[in-house]
């Protein structure tokens, strides 16, 4: 018998955002330029990253949760080596230096986007993320010192005495 022919080994490679253009186009009607814009907006609007009373969709994604506290145990590394002692300082420093903690977490959570964005912006996402995952149960808070909590109970205090203040002063100038 003859040698046969070597066949390649087809494997499946993965939709490419030119191929869901093209189904889109096929299917629906829509131009490429328009499916790329529908998908980019869809995808990549407000919803992405949440706001501060709304968890973002991309948190539905457990290896961003998990890239997220990888970052923050960078941060914590960070934050050591350097002596800070505000996490959002950390968040500031390490975007402006592009550190590469930051450029992995931004691979995963949209490319090149957490690169682009102003320092400020990452910093406020960042502080933001890390209230709502805590609150959400995913991250643990870290233990209040004695001393902290004292300090947050006499603050709290303050704070309640002046609204009582506040309110009796806005019932008098209201009974005139």
């Amino acid at each position: 018998m003859g040698k046969s022919k070597k066949t390649k080994n087809l494997k499946p490679r993965e939709l490419s955002w030119d191929d869901l253009r093209l189904i889109y186009e096929g299917q629906y009607g829509v131009t490429a330029a328009e499916a790329s814009k529908w998908i980019g907006k869809e995808l990549f609007s407000k919803n992405w990253f949440g706001e501060a009373d709304k968890i973002g969709r991309m948190w539905e994604d457990i290896e961003i949760c998990i890239a997220f506290s990888e970052f923050l145990i960078a941060v914590d590394k960070f934050m050591k080596e350097t002596r800070y002692t505000n996490p959002t300082v950390a968040y500031l420093v390490m975007h402006e230096e592009k550190h590469t903690a930051v450029s992995d977490f931004g691979k995963l959570v949209r490319t090149n986007f957490l690169k682009e964005m102003g320092s400020k912006r990452f910093r406020n996402l960042c502080g933001q993320w890390r209230i709502q995952l805590t609150n959400a149960g995913f991250l643990k808070p870290k233990p209040m010192s004695e001393f902290a909590k004292r300090r947050l109970e006499e603050a709290q205090k303050r704070s309640d005495k002046k609204l009582v203040k506040d309110k009796l002063l806005i019932k008098r100038s209201s009974k005139k």
